[in-house]
């Protein structure tokens, strides 16, 4: 198992089909801009009514830090064959001693569609409840993000609750949805994934 005191030496590289998640660079900061700066992309990650490039720009800063101090902890999702760069995924505001966190996901939109979201969820769950000791998962999704809600229910997170949010984006209320997944829940689909040759 790995604890934050073991990550400080550097995240372990995690590997899928397609994929290959490593620790962000310096060097990737132009990369991630350049998805950032993407209306369609940062529209449910940053909703505070600035600019696309200055929201962009605040995102890196605040996963610098949280990364920094291991509140949370950032994977550079690339290509297997290429090693292009194509998303971010994280744990977020990590509680170490409750074992929960949440996790969190962007892509280039180059790359929707692909199922690249999936497999990388998929792998990093994994990592969450197999190496990291996690007891419980929960991620948290707009209402009006249809896509992301169909990725976390495939990916066997469950709705438990919604919150309202204050939108200074659209100046008006929105709900936020809350899915959870645990340890058993996961346990479960990995069964029923070698089982039938897919995650159920």
């Amino acid at each position: 198992m790995f604890t934050k005191l073991a990550l400080r030496q550097g995240l372990p590289v995690l590997t899928s089909e397609r994929l290959r998640m490593r620790a962000l660079a310096p060097e990737d900061d132009e990369v991630i801009f350049q998805f950032l700066n993407d209306s369609e992309v940062i529209q449910y990650l940053n909703r505070v009514n600035l600019p696309t490039k200055i929201r962009a720009r605040r995102i890196m800063k605040e996963m610098r830090i949280s990364g920094a101090k291991l509140e949370s902890i950032h994977y550079g999702i690339c290509l297997q064959e290429s090693g292009h760069l194509i998303g971010v995924i994280s744990f977020q505001q990590w509680k170490e001693s409750q074992k929960h966190a949440q996790i969190g996901y962007m892509f280039d939109r180059a790359y929707w569609g692909q199922g690249y979201a999936a497999e990388a969820l998929e792998r990093l769950i994994r990592f969450g409840f197999e190496e990291l000791d996690f007891t419980r998962l929960e991620a948290r999704c707009h209402e009006q993000n249809g896509r992301s809600q169909k990725l976390l229910m495939r990916s066997g997170f469950t709705h438990k609750k919604t919150q309202q949010h204050f939108s200074l984006l659209q100046m008006q209320k929105q709900d936020i949805l809350v899915y959870e997944t645990d340890k058993e829940q996961y346990r479960h689909n990995r069964r029923g994934y070698h089982e039938s040759g897919k995650l159920v």
